[in-house]
């Protein structure tokens, strides 16, 4: 009976697979003799008394792997306790590819060695096509003179002894040839169109060029097939040359007009392209003020990432006022101006008043303006209902973003993340912009005609071969990759020093975390998971190039309006930019989750981000607060710092005399132009700030949903290692 009813199980002495100590119901033990039930008994009695095994609280892990799985010997005791699994290196194959890609590289830049030159890119170019310096002809000559228009007057024997200049001189045929009445005086405009090339500025008037005046082209007879010869003469006078001063090294400016010049060359190349290259030259000779600029910029990030503790919530909440309060404002409004003329009726006739009341700019249709006043007041009256019902919600998107600065006060190396990174991704940047330089200048050089009052000698355009385009594209693809690779360890280093803060314990309220985790954290991602980081990278790559050139077709498409355009090309390209741009927000979202689940478990990038979407399908709603509010929070830095860092630029050098005075070796000619550049390095340094900001909090939020999820699970309270500040924000934000 025992054996029919419980199958596999044997009485005591008849086998090795049979076990005294099984535990068996009251009416199989009624079947067996007195000492083997009291045996059962006392055996199940101690079984009662031991725990079960399923409430034993088990180790906390970030994702289901095998409980039999040793740890890691090379992993840290601090790792260890962030139960961080162990490592295996991920995603090889990424790394072959990566590697090759790194070969490519060098070996189109071999070829921009062997057949380019930047100095090509913004050497003076004289109005014959030839490069200041450069090219054979005027190998000598590395300076740009604009010479003046001639006069009306020429010099005779005596002012050219006057202005000790020669009264004869030697032609390349070794014959004598007379200067008097041959050098005409300068006048007061100069020729921007014909800029020749000088070995140095002129000093004073001792000296003279020959400068072009005119072009007489002759055509010749067409023959039976309609070709024909065209002669063209130029002819050119000595003129006698004016003072002069350097600027930017490359240019020779008169100096009695210095500042009328470059306001006046400033208002002609205002709005063009050659804008840029002409400013490019006082950028580069602007080191001093960037790097004052750098620093500053430095400064106000810290500044306002701390402050961010503090203003957390007025800045929140202010928003929300001016969401709500704006749009039934605008309600008002709208309704004013569609029944302007009866309330000013009712006024006058009905309550007696004596006013005239002002016109609201609307629409001037009253059917519209009641429109658009019923859609304020719908967006008003709806910001206010998710004001209300979800309160606790934007209680705890607060309450993250407070616990991120926590973060960043628990872990000060963290802080020194952006500033390494900004250094990193600045030096790879100037690289690579240096290494496009390179490649660019391969090509021929061919001056660029903008519009005949654009000066001449500034503006270029490079004539490139198929294979060099090629290696034009695959070198800004592989510097793309460079640049994204150095993006995704930044956020693998946070996600992984985010995950150790997490798990970390406390010691009298703080965590003890060690001194310098970031450096661990970037050990392991450029060992063990390089490949994952390449393929998270490579990604964003193909996408942003993708974009860049989606991006110009269609605004070269714009930019021909007026001409016959097909309307379905400009709508079929600006979905495809409005995609592209949202499928890579959502990658680049994709991947700071991605990088969690890599540093915790090991996996590749595709189960990495496969573990993500779950998790993010899940918790859709506190992701999507909590991105709302860092977006907030990044457009207030990433404009309110650049903004400061510009004007404060701006100040400096219009208000120093180091920078002001026409005297100076470091004046500045163009003050917007270097403003807008210094507010661009402080566009830089704060995005990287920002961007780590963001990043901390999606890793810690991630980290939190985690370990919720599982502790749910397992009807276990809280995580103890969570700071008591941090626990009371949380239930502060939850009730």
């Amino acid at each position: 009976l025992i054996l029919a009813k419980f199958p596999g199980q044997v009485c005591p002495g008849q086998g090795s697979t049979g076990s005294t100590g099984s535990t068996l119901d009251n009416a199989a033990l009624c079947c067996q003799p007195k000492n083997m039930r009291e045996l059962l008994r006392e055996e199940e009695q101690k079984e009662q008394r031991l725990p079960l095994k399923a409430a034993e609280p088990t180790p906390r892990k970030l994702a289901v792997f095998s409980a039999s799985e040793e740890p890691d010997p090379n992993l840290t005791p601090d790792e260890q306790k962030a139960h961080i699994r162990k490592r295996t290196c991920t995603d090889v194959f990424c790394v072959l590819l990566f590697a090759g890609a790194i070969v490519g590289l060098f070996e189109v830049l071999r070829y921009g060695f062997q057949n380019g030159d930047t100095r090509r890119i913004y050497y003076g170019l004289n109005w014959e096509g030839e490069l200041c310096g450069l090219d054979e002809p005027v190998k000598d000559k590395p300076l740009l003179y604009w010479c003046t228009k001639p006069g009306d007057s020429t010099l005779s024997e005596d002012l050219l002894n006057n202005f000790s200049l020669p009264t004869e001189l030697k032609d390349p045929s070794g014959a004598i040839v007379s200067l008097i009445n041959k050098i005409v005086t300068p006048g007061e405009a100069l020729d921007l169109l014909h800029p020749i090339c000088v070995a140095s500025c002129p000093v004073d008037s001792g000296s003279f060029h020959p400068c072009l005046q005119s072009v007489n082209t002759e055509k010749g007879t067409k023959s039976f097939d309609g070709s024909f010869l065209q002669t063209s003469d130029f002819i050119s006078k000595l003129v006698q040359d004016v003072e002069t001063i350097t600027f930017a090294h490359r240019f020779c400016m008169p100096k009695e007009s210095f500042a009328w010049t470059i306001e006046t060359l400033n208002e002609t190349v205002e709005g063009t392209a050659t804008e840029v290259m002409y400013g490019l030259a006082e950028i580069v000779e602007a080191r001093k003020i960037f790097l004052f600029t750098g620093c500053m910029a430095v400064v106000l990030s810290y500044l306002f990432m701390f402050t961010l503790d503090c203003l957390a919530f007025p800045v929140v909440y202010t928003t929300l006022t001016i969401c709500v309060v704006g749009p039934i404002g605008a309600s008002l409004y709208f309704i004013y101006g569609a029944f302007h003329q009866e309330i000013s009726t009712a006024l006058i006739e009905d309550a007696g008043w004596n006013v005239v009341l002002p016109e609201a700019i609307t629409t001037s249709d009253r059917n519209w303006d009641i429109i658009c006043s019923i859609l304020c007041l719908i967006l008003g009256i709806g910001v206010a209902c998710f004001w209300c019902c979800k309160s606790k919600s934007i209680n705890f998107v607060i309450v993250a973003v407070k616990a991120t600065i926590r973060v960043l006060y628990d872990v000060p190396t963290l802080i020194l993340l952006p500033s390494l990174n900004t250094a990193a991704r600045a030096i790879v940047l100037i690289l690579a912009m240096w290494g496009l330089a390179l490649v660019v200048s391969v090509g021929e050089v061919a001056a660029y005609d903008i519009h005949s009052w654009v000066p001449q000698g500034l503006a270029r355009t490079f004539e490139h071969t198929q294979d060099e385009r090629l290696y034009i594209l695959y070198y800004i693809f592989a510097c793309a990759w460079i640049y994204e690779l150095l993006l995704a360890l930044q956020q693998f280093v946070v996600a992984y020093t985010v995950l150790i803060w997490y798990n970390a314990p406390l010691n009298n309220g703080k965590k003890k975390v060690p001194c310098a985790p970031i450096v661990r954290a970037a050990f392991m991602g450029l060992t063990y998971h390089l490949g994952s980081l390449a393929f998270g990278a490579v990604l964003l790559a193909f996408f942003r190039i993708i974009y860049i050139l989606v991006t110009f077709f269609y605004n070269q498409n714009k930019k021909n309006e007026d001409e016959q355009t097909n309307g379905v090309v400009k709508a079929a390209t600006a979905c495809c930019c409005c995609c592209l741009n949202c499928f890579e927000q959502v990658l680049r979202y994709l991947n700071s989750g991605a990088y969690v689940m890599v540093a915790v478990n090991s996996d590749n990038y595709c189960q990495g981000a496969d573990r993500a979407v779950k998790l993010m399908l899940t918790e859709f709603v506190a992701i999507g607060a909590l991105e709302g509010s860092t977006f907030l929070f990044q457009t207030l830095g990433n404009i309110s710092i650049p903004a400061a860092g510009g004007y404060l630029t701006y100040l400096m050098v219009t208000q120093l005399e180091q920078f002001n005075s026409v005297a100076s070796v470091d004046y500045i000619a163009q003050p917007k132009v270097i403003a807008v550049a210094g507010g661009l390095v402080c566009l830089g340094v704060s995005m990287s700030f920002m961007s780590i900001f963001d990043t901390v909090s999606d890793a810690m939020l991630f980290a939190f949903m985690t370990d919720e999820d599982w502790r749910k699970q397992h009807g276990l309270p809280p995580n103890p290692n969570i700071p008591e500040n941090l626990m009371g924000l949380i239930k502060a934000g939850e009730s």
